[in-house]
Order: C-alpha cells, then structure tokens, then sequence
C-alpha cells in the first residue's frame, strides 16, 4: 500500500503561536501504515485534534518490514538512536530513526530497528513468533520511547503511552531516568484490557530491569510477567477510552485479572470517550461509496442500500431491513452469541418478501469465519458474508445498512456504532462499555435525551433477539424510523471534545507532578 500521499516531509512549519505543550505519542500502530483495529484510528486523530488546539505533537511508532522509507518519502535523521538493553547504558543497540508527517499535521518518528521489527506483520501473533521475541520487541520499543525523549534535541512535557506495547516506558523512566525526566508527565492509555502483554516469567530477562522488578508487587502476575501491569504501576496518570469501561475494569467482572491494580490506581484513572475523525467518516463526503448524502438527501442512502444488497446478491428490497455487522471475529465481540440467535431468526422467516436481511465483514478466529460461512450458505437469500477486512467496503456497510449490529460482549468504545449513526444506521448493541456512553435506547424514558438506537442489557441469545425485533418493527413504520434516523446524524462524537479533556488532563498532572517536586 502506497502512503505516500498522506505523508508531507516538509520540515517548514508555519508561523503560529508557540504550542503550550509538546507531547510525544507514543503507539504501535498508525492508520492508515499500521492497523489491526482501533488504536491505529485513533493514533491518527488523537494527535492532529491536539494539534489543533496549538499543541505540538510528535508520534513515534516502529518501522515495520512493511513500510518502506523511500516509498513513502521519509526523511532520515542523522544522528541514531541509542538504546540500552540493560542498566542505563550497557549492551546499546542502535536503531536508524525516520522522520514524516502525517496530513500535514503531527510529526511521525518511526524507530528502524531490524532485529526487533524486520519480520513480516505487525505483531506476529499468527506467525509462530515465539512470546520472548515479543517480549524483546516491545520492551526495546518501550525503552526506544524513553531514550528519544532524553535524545530528542526539545524537551517533552507529555510521554503518552498506548497500550501494552509502550508499557515498560513508563517503568523505566522511573527507574532510570526520575530526576532527569521529571518534569515529563507519562500518561498510559488502556484501549482493551484484554491485551496486556503477558509473558512466562522466563521471558523477564527481555527487559533488562533489575531482578526486583521480577515479583508480585511489580510485573509478576500470577505464573506470568505482565507488561500493562507495569503502566498501570507507574504512569502519573491512566486513561481508558469510555467512563463506563474505566468502572467496568475496577471490578472482576471486567478487570481481567488487573481490577485491584486498577483500583489502587482510581483516583489517577480517567474514561475520555474516544473520537471520531468526520473528515474520514461522513456520508456527504465519503469517497469510498457510491452516493454520498446527507440529512436533506437521504434518498442517497436507498441508494447505497441497493448497491450493498447487489453486491451480496441479496434481493433488492428497499422496504427490507438490511442489518450490518462490521469487525473483528472473536467472542469479544460476540459472534457466540449473534450466530445462534440470527440462525434461530432466519429460520422462522418463511416468505423472503418478510423478515429481514443480515451482511457481515471482517476476519479473525478461523471458527467464526467457518460459522459465518456456514450462515451465508445456509441463508443465501438472507446473509451475505465477506471474510477479510476491506476499508472500502465497511464504509460502505456503514451507508447502505438500516442497522449496525454490535453484541459485543464488552466494548472498551467502540467506533463502528459511532460511524454508524452519522450514517444514519442504528445501532443495536450489548449495554456495555462505550456502547452505553454513546447510545441512548429509544424505549428509554429515563434517559437525558432522545434515543439513537437499541441496547439490550442480558448477554442472552433471548434478549438480542428481542432486542433485534423490536429494531424491525420499528423500521416497518418509517414515521417512527425517520426522526430516530436524524438524531442519530446529528450526533457529535468528532476529537475535539475530547481532545481537549486530554489536554486539561495533561496539564493537571504537570501541575501536581511540580507540587510533589516543590514538597520534596
């Protein structure tokens, strides 16, 4: 994939007002060079909403086998990156650091590293890559984060980290580098618990900390080393991406075996509803759909309804409901319990001008591919199936669906059902997570506002199906339909809101990092 266009290596910034934070972003992937899910979405517009509001923002990622710096014009930093693999300077391991921007916005780094990131694929779960190179790769890229902040010619206010990829930096600032970076404010960002970077306990030497490090009360959990652990331990402050996920993960049911670490942590633990990049996502200016439309065209989304229906080769019923699911295949996102309830649905529609018609998008766990095959050759008037993923293609599911099904079994955010409503798809989600931060029940009369959508609170086969029927009969009276449509359209979900609680974020912690200098 050439990216080259998204990419400006000029080095001539503006004239402008002096950004009153300089933050360094630091992530493991990027949209559009390095993407597996949302963390990429939201490394490109993070950054750039921050910008806006006069920031000045550098993001440092690794340069995967994938990405080449001629191909997409990067420009090479003459001085290496050293990076000590053990105490604070022995067995340095240099790394070649490439320099872009991405639209014009934040300043890209990218850590060359051919030992670490040379294999193919991003993290190289399905590649037999053993779990100690994980563990080396990514503890070389946490310290990598902490050396270009002591080498990088400007100082940083903020280290933001992303993830279990990032979370040793945290660590070892503290060990090494307490005085000498400390008044850079690291913040660490949980996009999923589900992900923490855990390794057998063999695999501690990767990290080249002290021994003491190896014990409960640090990265040890249980039989295993913990990497998110050590963030949760030592940033000055936590974020998660929803207020309803940052309650979930302090209690058991939700906390993935860290809810006491996160508990201790709750008064330093914030949920900043992520955003939505309209530039990207919008019907009335979507390049990957066949006609864009907005709130006084809608007739535009009959439109792409039939196309999407003609390119399953479904029949083209405009007064059939269509219902999407776009995303990753796992039992996250609750594909164990969708399958089962859909097939028992399909099996009760006895005339094809009734019930309703059902297409799905994305990869993942084998299994749940084969299901979703099994379903579409076993419904074929009814469901549609693409295994993969297609950019192109999930816009177009966004503009062409009536409703977006999201049964997630829990949800951290969530984007898809934020995409959707500015498309004017309903979303009818699981109550869990961000889905309950960013969808309001149209039957729910205690709710502050006016409903743009359909939850169901049980993770039951009965209660999605309920849920999923009452959607249809309200989608068979299109007076009921429309306004619920329009709410959902004039929803607000875009960066800047929350961009600007991270930066008043930021700032706290600077403020109480100084109080505690100033009481020593």
């Amino acid at each position: 994939m050439d990216v080259s266009n998204l990419i400006d290596t000029s080095h001539t910034d503006d004239d402008e007002e002096t950004p009153s934070l300089d933050i360094l972003f630091a992530t493991s992937e990027l949209a559009p060079l390095a993407k597996t899910g949302g963390l990429a979405d939201v490394a490109a517009s993070l950054p750039k909403a921050l910008e806006e509001l006069g920031h000045d923002v550098s993001i440092l990622m690794p340069l995967y086998r994938h990405l080449d710096p001629d191909e997409q014009h990067l420009g090479r930093r003459l001085k290496r990156l050293e990076v000590p693999r053990r105490s604070k300077q022995r067995q340095k391991v240099e790394a070649t650091i490439w320099e872009g921007r991405l639209d014009r916005h934040a300043r890209i780094f990218f850590v060359q590293q051919e030992d670490y990131f040379g294999h193919e694929g991003i993290y190289g779960y399905d590649e037999a890559v053993k779990s100690e190179d994980a563990a080396a790769r990514y503890s070389f890229f946490s310290r990598a984060i902490i050396e270009f902040a002591r080498q990088f010619p400007a100082s940083f206010d903020i280290i933001h980290c992303n993830d279990w990829h990032t979370a040793l930096a945290p660590v070892y600032r503290s060990h090494y580098f307490e005085e000498e970076l400390g008044d850079c404010a690291v913040i660490s960002t949980i996009h999923n618990l589900a992900y923490q970077g855990s390794f057998p306990k063999e695999s501690f030497e990767q990290t080249g900390l002290p021994k003491t490090y190896n014990s409960p009360g640090e990265l040890q959990h249980g039989e295993t080393i913990n990497f998110l652990k050590g963030a949760i331990r030592y940033s000055d402050a936590l974020t998660t991406v929803s207020p309803t996920y940052a309650e979930e993960i302090q209690a058991p049911e939700g906390g993935q075996g860290l809810d006491e670490s996160l508990s201790d942590r709750s008064d330093d633990l914030h949920g900043i509803l992520n955003g939505v990049d309209y530039s990207v996502w919008s019907p009335d200016s979507d390049p990957h759909i066949p006609v864009q439309y907005d709130l006084d065209h809608l007739n535009g989304k009959r439109q792409n309804k039939a196309e999407l229906q003609h390119h399953f080769d479904l029949d083209i019923r405009p007064s059939t409901p269509l219902i999407g699911f776009v995303g990753r295949l796992t039992d996250q996102k609750g594909l164990d319990l969708a399958v089962p309830a859909l097939r028992e649905m399909l099996d009760a529609i006895d005339d094809p001008r009734e019930g309703f018609q059902m297409v799905l998008l994305g990869e993942g766990d084998p299994e749940h591919e084969e299901r979703l095959r099994s379903l579409a050759d076993d419904y074929e008037r009814w469901v549609g199936v693409h295994i993969g993923y297609d950019e192109a293609l999930a816009h177009q599911f966004q503009a062409g669906c009536d409703m977006l099904l999201v049964p997630s079994r829990y949800e951290p955010c969530g984007l898809t059902q934020m995409y959707a409503m500015k498309y004017g798809t309903l979303p009818i989600a699981h109550a869990t997570g961000g889905l309950v931060d960013t969808i309001t029940d149209v039957d729910d009369k205690s709710a502050s506002g006016p409903g743009t959508g359909f939850l169901f609170e049980n993770y039951t086969e009965e209660a999605l199906q309920k849920t999923v029927e009452r959607a249809l009969e309200y989608f068979d009276n299109y007076r009921q339909w429309r306004p619920i449509m329009e709410r959902a359209m004039e929803q607000d979900f875009s960066w800047t809101r929350s961009a600007e609680r991270y930066a008043k974020l930021y700032e706290a912690t600077i403020d109480d990092l100084e109080l505690e200098r100033a009481a020593e």
